[in-house]
């Protein structure tokens, strides 16, 4: 590190990298992360929580520190380095709820819950020979914010500084400056841009886990990045992927600002009236006047009704100002298809379906699809150690019970949960008892396309045989004319048998 810390009241962009390059624990680097690119004083950095991040947008919320009237939040947006320490810092976690501290408590002596301040300010004097503390590192924020040309107010709004006159004047900063400021800090050197760019990081999903049968994600790395990217973008979005793959637990643990949740898509005017409801906080005498205003509120049940319902939906909303996760619009009705190409270019939508008929796909026209497949067996492995944790002293041969589980499964998720949950119930899991608990659901259907194929083939080859072979013909000839009878309904067969879901 440089001697000339003393001197200075923020770092150089030289002494800053030197003390990123010292600190090779991830916990401290992103502390230290927090205050030099997002300007957080060190008690708001240490009882961060998991809620306090949005990963979506890619911004941190900090909660004011003073006692005030009202709350004060404060909103700053994370830079590349700092985003990319923080998807690295929170894959170490075991696990974790949006009320989860960031840093929780090293001593359970510690009441708050959370990492001390002094142990910050210890990490950093030890790291640069007692020349920095805490707030130099803020300082520092401020300093590169200013120096890049940003107002001075745009600092003080970033910084949460609290003071009457300060206050005043932050009410002219838009989200839209916080967000140009901390791009301006941002300079990447001419080795990370080309480092970046022919050497891509692996995607780290950033969804904390707060709802389903296990409080962990294993695997889906790429489906939650690019869902998370795609709704960042406001991209329509559908999942698909059969019963048990994992599309409720990404749905449920999905965040965004203002989100409306729908079951199905099977009755769309009740679940128009539902959207409704919710918007107008339960309000049906408004809804009334805004749908009718001097007309019977029961009007609503009339033919015309869905399309004055969505009208009313597109004319109290802006654009793309609500996100609509629809939990399963395989169901859709054709009415319900009706409904979905009327708001999907004005609401950003995300759906998950097992399957969806042809015909009843025409509303994703701008939807990106995401397919979830089934589990690699390093994954299935893996998840099978975790949720077997519990119990994992009564199993007799652990290799063969998490072969026999993956064997059964497949790599579905839900039919491994279901399976240890079985499992669990036995007092001793001896070799006797893994082999004979199974799990049906999940196996490989038989394609029989190929034997059939196969077959029919060969009755051409028998017929001709019969023409080549003369007098002892008969029985290939049979054959061979019995296909022929087949191939004159072939067609319809055929398109039977024509795909008939999305």
């Amino acid at each position: 590190m440089d001697s000339n810390y003393h001197e200075a009241k923020f770092l150089t962009k030289k002494q800053q990298d030197n003390l990123l390059a010292a600190c090779k624990n991830l916990k401290y680097r992103l502390i230290i992360l927090l205050m030099l690119d997002c300007g957080l004083r060190v008690t708001e950095v240490v009882s961060l929580r998991i809620k306090n991040f949005n990963f979506l947008q890619n911004y941190v919320e900090i909660d004011s520190l003073k006692k005030r009237k009202k709350p004060v939040v404060r909103r700053v947006h994370l830079t590349q380095r700092l985003l990319d320490t923080v998807a690295n810092y929170l894959h170490t976690l075991k696990n974790y709820t949006s009320e989860s501290y960031i840093f929780p408590a090293v001593s359970k002596q510690n009441q708050k819950g959370y990492l001390s301040r002094k142990q910050v300010w210890r990490k950093i004097k030890k790291l640069t020979g007692n020349a920095v503390y805490p707030h130099i590192l803020r300082h520092t924020f401020a300093s590169r914010v200013v120096n890049e040309g940003n107002e001075l107010r745009t600092a003080q709004k970033l910084l949460g500084h609290s003071s009457s006159k300060t206050t005043e004047i932050y009410t002219h900063i838009t989200e839209e400056q916080g967000r140009v400021a901390i791009a301006s800090i941002e300079q990447e050197s001419l080795t990370e841009r080309w480092r970046r760019r022919f050497f891509p990081r692996k995607p780290i999903p950033l969804m904390p886990v707060e709802h389903g049968l296990t409080k962990f994600h294993v695997g889906r790395k790429n489906e939650v990045t690019q869902l998370r990217d795609l709704a960042r973008k406001k991209v329509n979005t559908i999942i698909f992927g059969p019963q048990g793959i994992g599309k409720t637990h990404i749905l449920d643990n999905f965040q965004a600002d203002n989100i409306l949740r729908i079951d199905d898509m099977h009755r769309p005017k009740t679940i128009l009236g539902g959207l409704l409801l919710e918007l107008f906080n339960g309000d049906k005498e408004a809804i009334g006047e805004a749908l009718f205003k001097d007309q019977d509120i029961h009007k609503i049940i009339t033919r015309d009704s869905a399309k004055r319902l969505v009208e009313l939906l597109i004319q109290i909303t802006k654009p793309l100002e609500y996100t609509i996760i629809i939990d399963d619009v395989g169901t859709v009705t054709k009415g319900g298809v009706g409904v979905l190409e009327k708001i999907n270019n004005h609401f950003h939508i995300i759906c998950a379906a097992r399957q969806l008929k042809v015909d009843y796909g025409t509303f994703l026209s701008n939807f990106q699809r995401i397919e979830l497949k089934p589990l690699s067996r390093t994954e299935s492995l893996e998840l099978i150690q975790k949720v077997s944790q519990p119990f994992i002293r009564r199993i007799e041969d652990y290799e063969a019970y998490k072969n026999h589980i993956f064997e059964n499964t497949n790599g579905n998720p839900l039919s491994i949960i279901e399976m240890t949950q079985r499992y669990q119930k036995e007092p001793d899991i001896t070799l006797e008892v893994i082999k004979d608990i199974r799990h049906t659901t999940a196996l490989h259907e038989i394609d029989m396309s190929l034997p059939i194929v196969v077959f029919l083939s060969s009755l051409m080859v028998l017929r001709y045989v019969g023409g080549e072979v003369g007098e002892d013909a008969g029985a290939f000839r049979l054959i061979g004319g019995g296909f022929l009878v087949f191939a004159l309904f072939a067609r319809n067969l055929f398109r039977m048998g024509r795909r008939k879901f999305v």
